[in-house]
């Protein structure tokens, strides 16, 4: 058996591989052999680090969801101290997102597509998008006591979903047009709670 750290370090491998895998050809379309050859490991070290197939993809979904809630939450620590609403902005509607974001995107757009097959992944990846929903809501309560908790609340809901359909078309390069309607989308937005 493999030290514990050695088989944590293969772990993350094999787990990058698989993401890197998925964002270039999809969950479906991705097999055991892909993920072998690029995280340059045995089939049969695939299966004893990290086991069968579905139990792989709920790694890796856990993988993707956690690489997410930190670059959020680097990114929301960048603006702590920032109490304009600005900050969303800033935060979330980047069009030049830093590249181990973008390398996320396609692979957690791929097992949203496939969530529905596995419990424990569309599980998962509600808790991340809750992550974004309730972090949201309680900067909003914290920058605009005299709105009720449900208020902001529906108004990060609605900032959430804006940013994960921009996010999902952020491949096609829609142009600054589009992120700047997405902006004023949020601004009118959190006009609702002034």
């Amino acid at each position: 058996m493999a030290r514990p750290s050695l088989k944590l370090e293969r772990q993350k491998i094999i787990l990058q591989a698989f993401t890197e895998c998925i964002a270039a050809k999809g969950l479906n379309a991705t097999t055991l052999d892909d993920i072998a050859l690029k995280s340059q490991m045995r089939r049969s070290l695939l299966r004893h680090n990290v086991g069968n197939r579905t139990e792989l993809i709920n790694q890796v979904a856990e993988y993707v969801s956690t690489e997410f809630e930190t670059i959020w939450h680097k990114q929301q620590a960048q603006h702590a101290k920032d109490d304009s609403d600005e900050w969303l902005l800033k935060t979330l509607f980047n069009s030049n997102p830093d590249e181990q974001y973008q390398a996320l995107i396609p692979a957690f757009f791929s097992l949203l597509a496939s969530a529905h097959r596995y419990p424990k992944v569309t599980q998962r990846l509600k808790q991340c998008f809750n992550v974004y929903v309730d972090d949201i809501t309680q900067e909003l309560i914290r920058r605009h006591p005299n709105s009720t908790e449900n208020d902001c609340k529906q108004v990060s809901l609605g900032i959430v979903g804006v940013f994960f359909n921009w996010d999902s078309f952020l491949s096609l390069d829609l142009g600054e047009e589009i992120t700047e309607l997405n902006w004023q989308l949020v601004h009118r937005l959190i006009l609702t709670l002034k």
